[in-house]
């Protein structure tokens, strides 16, 4: 095992870990009993902590011992698109954001390994940005098109997104008020669905709507200075190409011959898609007048079907498959094994496990490896 010494430890590593474990500065150094100046000058760079700090870190923080000594490569991660952004907290934005960066390492040493997908979206250069609700509709039906699926209902938009190149993620977000975020990278988009919500409905349109944000929205630097009225309208765009992509318009409309809340959700079982959403797309497209469209939603609020619809524990909750299987590849050809992945991403096993949609304990060591000490270098 390669060993570094202590004067290589990475500052910019260590405040990546303590905002993945949703620690603050403070919070940490009482952990570790040191002062909150002293962690601050190490995250800074300003001065490293002793051999024995950094086994506290460690421990406290229970990442390999090797992540705080690898070097810092730039991600170039661009603006991270959170679904429910309006009412989320910096904190939690900033927790799930270095989730994001565990993710990259996670990804860049799989490319080692294994031919992952290869990015294959349209080219949307002709179009002027601005985004027209016709431009939207024009789009959706213009992707559907190069992905040659019609208007077919899809019924596993996450593996859709695999087989086309995007990566998928699962994360715990640990908060109701983030569901999903995408971020544009370096030739290859990453989507992260939450893992804390259990309706495959819910996670299908929020996987379109982060595809929503990759497709349109690519010269948005920093979506922190938007302005409130600019953020709901890329809001709006991206759960309109949501719908126009789930629920293409001539096809629906063929599909709703009825306006009852019955027959919506009958036609989950066609769509896939949220009873809120192809009511909504029905409103949109004139399918059903304000009048009726209120009605529906006093039906849903009166028959507590706001947070959990008719069917949404019956359908399987979609899960991504290629970094699954690109782990479980390389632990069945003997390429690796579980304590050199974690040692080599340098990524804690929860996480990675997390990321990559493991069964809990996959990366345990095998009883057949040696008792090697996770936490050294």
């Amino acid at each position: 095992m390669v060993r570094v010494k202590d004067e290589n430890f990475n500052a910019k590593r260590l405040k990546e870990a303590r905002l993945t474990r949703g620690l603050t500065i403070s919070e940490l150094a009482m952990e570790i009993d040191v002062s909150r100046q002293a962690i601050s000058q190490f995250e800074l760079g300003e001065s490293v902590p002793k051999q024995e700090t950094i086994m506290n870190i460690i421990n406290t923080l229970n990442f390999p011992k090797s992540f705080f000594f690898k070097e810092y490569n730039e991600q170039f991660v661009g603006n991270t698109f959170f679904r429910a952004n309006a009412t989320a907290t910096k904190k939690n934005k900033e927790r799930q954001y270095t989730k994001t960066l565990l993710a990259g390492y996670i990804y860049d040493y799989l490319s080692e390994y294994v031919e992952l997908p290869k990015l294959n979206l349209p080219d949307v250069s002709e179009f002027n940005g601005d985004w027209s609700d016709e431009e939207i509709e024009d789009l959706a039906l213009r992707l559907r098109e190069f992905w040659e699926i019609g208007n077919k209902p899809i019924s596993n938009v996450v593996h859709l997104f695999e087989k086309n190149g995007i990566m998928i993620f699962s994360v715990d977000t640990d908060s109701l008020k983030v569901d999903a975020f995408a971020q544009h990278r370096k030739g290859k988009p990453f989507i992260f669905l939450g893992n804390d919500k259990d309706s495959s409905f819910r996670r299908q349109f929020d996987a379109a709507h982060e595809l929503g944000h990759i497709l349109m929205h690519k010269t948005v630097d920093n979506q922190e200075v938007l302005s409130k009225s600019e953020f709901k309208r890329m809001e709006e765009q991206a759960n309109k190409f949501a719908s126009a992509f789930l629920l293409p318009s001539e096809a629906f409309i063929k599909t709703v011959t009825s306006d009852s809340l019955l027959h919506f959700i009958e036609l989950k079982k066609y769509w896939y898609v949220s009873m809120a959403a192809m009511i909504y797309r029905s409103y949109d497209i004139g399918l059903i007048d304000e009048s009726r469209y209120t009605s529906l939603q006093k039906q849903i609020s009166m028959k507590k079907m706001r947070k959990k619809e008719p069917l949404d524990d019956v359908f399987p909750v979609q899960h991504p498959v290629v970094l699954n299987k690109s782990i479980h590849m390389l632990l069945e050809n003997n390429v690796k094994n579980e304590l050199e992945i974690i040692q080599e991403i340098g990524v804690p096993q929860d996480q990675i496990e997390m990321l990559c949609h493991l069964e809990q304990g996959t990366l345990n060591l095998s009883e057949a490896e040696p008792e090697l000490n996770l936490f050294e270098k």
